[in-house]
C-alpha cells in the first residue's frame, strides 16, 4: 500500500513527484473491483430484469447434473421483475413533488442590516402617521393619507416580509442554474441512483466563466468511508473513474498532454495493451487488435491537503484597524503585522492509462467558510443511505430477495403446470391394433383429436392370454389445487414486499368500488409515511447540493455577470451580479419538497374556485395552477393581499373624495338657492310697489274694456302674473 505523502508543507515544495505519490495513494485506497461494487451492479441489473441463471442453480439443478440433462426440461428459468413498477412508481411521485427551495444568508451581518431596515420602515410609519393627522386636521401636506395598523403589528409584517438583498440574489441564481443546467432531469437521475443503489454523486466545476454539472454513477465513484461521514463532500479524498477512447481523453487534456504521452496513448505498449486492470473488468470489454477502439481508464483524485495562509493586520489611511487573508508568499510591509495558520485546501490531479499523471493543483472551485477559512469542501458530493456501522441499504437491495423468491417460485408453478396431466387411461399396449396398421402415435392422435380410439379385442397379451375390455383404468394426475396454491404463494410474496417499503394497492391507484374514499385516503397516507424517509434523505442531500452549486457560481463570475433564464411560467426574467456583494456573501439553501407541502399545495390549488369567485385576476389564478413551489404561491399571495390593502385605500380615498364633493356641492347649492329666494323677493316687493302707484292712477287712464281699471294696469297685471309664473316654475324645477 502506498503512503501518504506529507500535507502540511509550502505549496512552492509541493513538487510533481509529490502529487504523482498523492494519487497513486488515494487510488490505491479505492475499491472499485471490491465485491461492493459487483453487487451495485447487481441492483441495477435487477431493475432492468436481467437475470444470472448461475443464481438459481440451487433451483434448476440441486443434483448438479450435466447440462444436456436440462435442455429437455419443461420448464426455464424467466424474471418476472417485481422491482422496477416500484422504483417507477417512486420516480413518478419524486417528478409530481414540489420543488420548493429558499435561499437565506448566513452572513454575520445579516442582524445588522436588518435592524437598519427596521429602522428606516419605522420611520416611513411615523411620517405617514404625521401626515394623516396633518390632513384631518385641514394642514396640507401634498401627500395622501393612508390607513396604517397597529404599530407592533405593522412591524411584524415588515419582519416576516423582509429579506436580505443578497438573498434576493441567491435566489435568482438559483433559478437561472435550474433552467441552465437542466436540474429537474439531473435531479431525476441522482434519485434513480438513489433508489436502485442507495447512493447518488454528483461533481460541479468551473469551465469557461460558467458552472458545469455532472451527475456521476455509483459505480465510478470511491471516497474515504466513515460513520460520521454523511455527505461526500465533507470525506478527505474522493476518486472518480471515467472510460473515455483515445480522442475525447486528448480533446480533454490536449493542453497538459506532452507528445509522448500522445505517442503512448496512441501506440500503447504491452503493458497498456494487457487488460485493463480489476476496476474495469466488469465493466470493460478488452478490445481486440484494432487499437483505435481502444478505451483509457482515466481517475479523477480529489483530496483535502493543508495550506498555509495568513491574516494581515494593518491600519488604513482613515486610521481604521483592518484585516485580511494573504498566502504564504505574501510581503509584508512596515506597520503590517501577519499571523500564520495551517487551513483545508482541496488539490486535484488524474491519472491516464495507468501512468500518465496531469493537471495536479489546487482545485479551482474552494468553499471555505467566511467564519471558518479551514472549512472546506470537496468538488465532488453524493449521500449514502445508510452506512453507519452497517452494509448501505436501497430499495432495489431490500426488495432483491423477494424478487428471487418470486422468480423461483413462478418457475415451480410453470413445472407444475407442465406435470399436470388431469386424469389419464391405464391400458395395456396390446389392445392398439397394430394388425392394422396402428401404432402408440396414431392411437393417441384419434384419442386427442376426435375423443374416441380403437382396440383390437383379438390381440393377445400377455401368457398369450386374449385382452379383454374391463383392463382399462382412470389414474387422476390433476394439480389444480397445489397451482392454485402456488398463484396464491406469489400473491403474497409479493404483498408482503409492497407492504414492507409502503406501497398499498390504493397508492398504485387499484382501488375498489367498497374502499370508499376516508378508506382510499387513509392508506395512501399512510403508505406514504413508510416511503417518506426515502425522500426526505435524499431532499436534505439536495439542501448541500444547491449550496454547492450556489458555492460554484461565486467562483465563476468573480468578475460579475449578466444572465437572461426562463422561469417555470414561460417568462423571461434577467439577472446582474454585483461581483462583491456577492463575492461576501454565504449562503444557504432550504428545501421543503416533503408530503406536507405537496398536500398545502394540492389544498391551496383547489381553493382557486374560491378566488375566482371573489373577483381574483384569472392570470393570478393561472399562475397559482402553474405553479408547484409552495413558497412561491405563499409569495404570490402575499403580493395579492397587498394589492388588495392597496385598492381597498385607494377605494377609501376615493369615497372619501367623493363625500366631500357632495357636501361641496350640496353647501354651494343652497348658497345659490338663498340668493336667489332673495333676489326673488326683492322683485316681488318692487312689483307690488309699482303696482300699488298703478292704483293711484287708474282713475286718469283710459278703460277700454269696461273692467273698471285703466287699460295699461290690467296690462301691467297680466306681465306680472306671467312673471311670477315663471318663477315659480323655475323654483320647482
Amino acid at each position: 500500500m502506498y503512503q501518504i505523502p506529507k500535507q502540511k508543507m509550502a505549496r512552492s515544495r509541493k513538487s510533481k513527484d509529490w502529487a504523482k505519490e498523492c494519487i497513486r495513494a488515494f487510488i490505491n485506497r479505492s475499491s472499485f473491483s471490491t465485491s461492493t461494487k459487483h453487487t451495485i451492479q447487481t441492483y441495477y441489473e435487477a431493475y432492468n430484469g436481467n437475470l444470472r441463471e448461475a443464481d438459481y442453480n440451487y433451483v434448476t439443478n440441486p443434483y448438479n447434473s450435466e447440462a444436456w440433462a436440462k435442455k429437455n426440461f419443461p420448464a426455464r428459468l424467466r424474471n418476472y421483475n417485481i422491482l422496477k413498477p416500484i422504483v417507477d412508481l417512486m420516480l413518478g411521485e419524486k417528478a409530481k413533488r414540489p420543488m420548493a427551495y429558499q435561499v437565506v444568508v448566513r452572513n454575520a451581518d445579516i442582524e445588522s442590516r436588518f435592524d437598519k431596515f427596521r429602522q428606516g420602515e419605522f420611520r416611513k410609519y411615523l411620517e405617514q402617521v404625521f401626515v394623516n393627522e396633518a390632513n384631518e386636521q385641514g394642514i396640507p401636506t401634498g401627500q395622501p393619507s393612508q390607513e396604517l395598523p397597529a404599530a407592533e403589528e405593522y412591524m411584524e409584517q415588515v419582519y416576516s416580509n423582509y429579506r436580505d438583498s443578497r438573498a434576493i440574489i441567491g435566489q435568482e441564481v438559483l433559478n437561472y442554474l435550474f433552467d441552465w443546467l437542466g436540474m429537474e432531469d439531473q435531479i431525476q437521475k441522482m434519485f434513480f441512483d438513489w433508489l436502485v443503489a442507495g447512493e447518488c454523486y454528483s461533481y460541479k466545476d468551473v469551465c469557461m466563466n460558467d458552472v458545469t454539472y455532472d451527475v456521476v454513477s455509483p459505480l465510478d465513484i470511491d471516497f474515504e468511508k466513515g460513520p460520521d461521514v454523511d455527505y461526500i463532500e465533507d470525506a478527505d479524498w474522493v476518486v472518480r473513474r471515467q472510460i473515455m477512447s483515445v480522442n475525447q481523453v486528448v480533446d480533454r487534456f490536449y493542453d497538459v498532454l506532452s507528445p509522448k504521452d500522445i505517442d503512448q496513448l496512441e501506440m500503447p505498449t504491452a503493458k497498456h495493451r494487457d487488460g485493463y486492470g480489476g476496476a474495469q473488468s466488469m465493466f470493460i470489454t478488452k478490445p481486440e487488435d484494432d487499437e483505435s477502439d481502444r478505451m483509457v481508464e482515466v481517475l479523477h483524485v480529489c483530496w483535502k491537503s493543508f495550506s498555509r495562509v495568513g491574516i494581515l493586520s494593518f491600519t488604513d489611511e482613515l486610521g481604521q484597524q483592518q484585516e485580511m487573508i494573504v498566502d504564504e508568499t505574501y510581503k509584508k510591509e512596515e506597520g503590517e503585522e501577519i499571523t500564520y495558520y495551517w487551513v483545508n485546501e482541496v488539490w486535484e490531479g488524474y491519472q491516464i492509462d495507468k501512468d500518465i499523471y496531469v493537471s495536479f493543483n489546487p482545485h479551482p472551485v474552494q468553499r471555505n467558510e467566511m467564519n471558518n477559512i479551514s472549512v472546506c469542501k470537496l468538488p465532488y458530493n453524493g449521500r449514502v443511505y445508510s452506512n453507519r456501522h452497517s452494509d448501505n441499504i436501497s430499495l432495489i437491495s431490500m426488495g432483491l430477495p423477494y424478487q428471487v423468491l418470486y422468480n423461483v417460485f413462478h418457475y415451480r408453478l410453470e413445472l407444475s403446470i407442465a406435470k399436470n396431466k388431469d386424469k389419464i387411461m391405464l391400458m395395456e399396449m396390446n389392445t392398439i391394433p397394430k394388425r392394422h396398421g396402428w401404432d402408440e402415435e396414431k392411437f393417441m392422435y384419434y384419442a386427442d383429436a376426435m375423443g374416441f380410439a380403437f382396440i383390437d379385442s383379438t390381440a393377445e397379451g400377455k401368457n398369450n392370454e386374449r385382452v379383454t375390455f374391463n383392463q382399462y383404468q382412470v389414474l387422476d394426475m390433476s394439480l389444480g389445487q397445489y397451482i392454485a396454491a402456488q398463484f396464491q404463494l406469489l400473491q403474497a410474496i409479493k404483498a408482503e414486499w409492497e407492504e414492507n417499503i409502503g406501497v398499498s394497492r390504493q397508492r398504485k391507484g387499484q382501488v375498489k368500488t367498497s374502499d370508499g374514499v376516508g378508506v382510499t385516503e387513509r392508506a395512501v397516507f399512510q403508505s406514504s409515511v413508510i416511503s417518506e424517509e426515502i425522500f426526505r434523505r435524499f431532499e436534505s442531500f439536495l439542501e448541500r447540493e444547491y449550496a454547492g452549486l450556489i458555492d460554484t457560481s461565486k467562483i465563476a463570475w468573480r468578475e460579475g455577470k449578466k444572465m437572461t433564464y426562463v422561469t417555470s411560467d414561460l417568462r423571461t426574467a434577467m439577472i446582474s451580479i454585483d461581483p462583491e456583494e456577492y463575492q461576501e456573501a454565504e449562503y444557504g439553501v432550504f428545501v421543503k419538497n416533503n408530503s406536507r407541502e405537496q398536500d398545502k399545495l394540492q389544498q391551496l390549488k383547489q381553493l382557486t374556485m374560491a378566488f375566482a369567485q371573489n373577483g381574483q385576476q384569472p392570470s393570478t389564478i393561472a399562475e397559482i395552477l402553474d405553479t408547484n413551489n409552495f413558497s412561491k404561491i405563499k409569495q404570490m399571495l402575499a403580493e395579492v393581499d397587498e394589492k388588495q390593502k392597496e385598492m381597498q385605500q385607494q377605494q377609501q380615498q376615493m369615497q372619501q373624495q367623493a363625500a366631500q364633493a357632495q357636501m361641496q356641492a350640496q353647501a354651494q347649492m343652497q348658497q345659490q338657492k338663498e340668493a336667489f329666494d332673495a333676489d326673488q323677493n326683492e322683485r316681488d316687493r318692487a312689483l307690488k310697489l309699482e303696482l300699488k302707484k298703478m292704483d293711484v292712477a287708474q282713475k286718469v287712464t283710459s278703460d277700454a274694456d269696461g273692467n273698471g281699471r285703466r287699460d295699461d294696469i290690467d296690462k301691467a297685471r297680466l306681465e306680472v302674473e306671467k312673471e311670477k309664473v315663471a318663477v315659480q316654475r323655475q323654483k320647482s324645477s
